[in-house]
């Protein structure tokens, strides 16, 4: 440093008003005066907070009253601050090879994965295990609501179909899924095909108004449920709202706004996308579901059955495979067909297939006669 000292900006604190200086340290102390040597302010290097070195960047230097002084060559303050025993850390001097640098970036990203495919599953199990019944509920509430208010409508099925289908689901559920608590709604969508059924946490299963009216109150639909009922006994919805929001934590960690984050997570658990090992464990509980029931699997092969030919109808079927979470439908039929009995489940959909073609054409003449779709509410067909 030349013995004029360095050059820099001097900022009171109070106003954005910056003052020409130079800046001298000696003697632990750093001093700061104006071009014509007329001394401003000093203080000692201990009680100076100062940013980093990066490079020739400016370097900023706070003082304990709120002012501060900017210097623009910020490697020669380095220099100066290093005559006075004052270095840069490990870390700093680290940042500074792009070898170290890339590195850390490296390790940085390896966590992270790690963290992602075992750290949080690990913690949402634990989470999701001691998560108290009535938060459960709550959350599952929370989810309905916001589906309610977006997604969902109110079903136009009749109080006798509804009530049909509560006493088939009851009866099975008593006999093959005693110790599972869970409720039974129903809703529709404008968007088709609504042939679907989801788990919200805390036990509410959702059936939608296109499901039952293409399943009826009949074994394929009690096969459905059975499924539900098996990501609300491994509570799957309750897992994949708590990995979400770790996932919203971690990116808030990474780039703020973590309340934006937390915004997106009803939407997220609105799909209560599943992974593929959630649905195949969900498949095999409703074949073990049906059988506790007294009912063959064969009703799981003919709702598969069903959802293949909505699949097929709606072009859903086309959408690549890797882009999806869920198996594919033809590996779950194999799998329930290995998991039946020797000719208890047929190899192939055609019988199911040409009973529901036959079912959604009549549904699709319904339709094209309620054109435009402008009917109120609550319509009985």
């Amino acid at each position: 440093m030349s013995d004029a000292g360095l050059e820099g900006l001097l900022f009171d604190g109070r106003t954005a008003a910056a003052t020409p200086v130079l800046v001298t340290v000696a003697g632990g102390v750093l001093r700061v005066s104006s071009p014509d040597g007329a001394p401003l302010r000093e203080a000692a290097l201990a009680t100076l907070a100062i940013t980093e070195p990066l490079a020739t960047a400016p370097r900023q230097v706070q003082f304990p009253d709120g002012a501060s002084v900017e210097v623009a060559d910020g490697s020669a303050l380095t220099v100066a601050l290093a005559g006075a025993g004052i270095r840069p850390g490990l870390v700093d001097r680290l940042q500074q090879r792009w070898a170290a640098a890339l590195g850390a970036l490296v390790a940085s990203a390896a966590l992270l994965a790690g963290a992602y495919a075992w750290g949080l599953p690990a913690a949402v199990r634990v989470l999701a295990s001691a998560m108290p019944a009535r938060a459960e509920e709550r959350l599952g509430e929370g989810v309905l609501d916001f589906l309610d208010r977006g997604f969902l409508r109110p079903t136009a099925l009749s109080e006798p179909e509804r009530a049909e289908v509560e006493r088939v689901i009851g009866e099975a559920a008593r006999r093959g899924a005693p110790g599972v608590r869970y409720r039974l709604l129903f809703r529709s969508m404008a968007q088709k095909p609504d042939v679907n059924a989801f788990a919200l946490p805390g036990g509410t299963v959702v059936l939608l108004d296109g499901l039952v009216r293409r399943a009826g109150a009949s074994d394929r639909l009690v096969a459905v449920v059975g499924h539900e009922l098996g990501h609300v006994a491994r509570r799957h919805s309750t897992r994949s709202f708590l990995r979400a929001a770790g996932i919203g934590v971690v990116t808030s960690m990474l780039w703020g706004d973590i309340s934006g984050q937390a915004a997106t997570i009803p939407a997220v658990m609105a799909m209560l996308d599943y992974s593929r090992d959630a649905e195949r464990e969900a498949d095999d509980d409703a074949v073990r579901f049906l059988r506790a029931a007294g009912l063959s699997p064969r009703a799981m092969h003919d709702a598969f059955c069903l959802l293949a030919a909505v699949e097929r109808k709606s072009g859903l079927r086309d959408i690549p495979r890797i882009l999806s979470s869920h198996p594919g439908l033809d590996e779950r039929l194999a799998r329930v067909r290995a998991l039946g009995a020797p000719g208890e489940v047929p190899q192939a959909c055609e019988a199911a297939d040409a009973a529901d073609a036959a079912h959604a054409a009549a549904e699709d003449e319904d339709e094209a006669g309620d054109e435009p779709a402008t009917c109120a509410p609550g319509g009985e067909k």
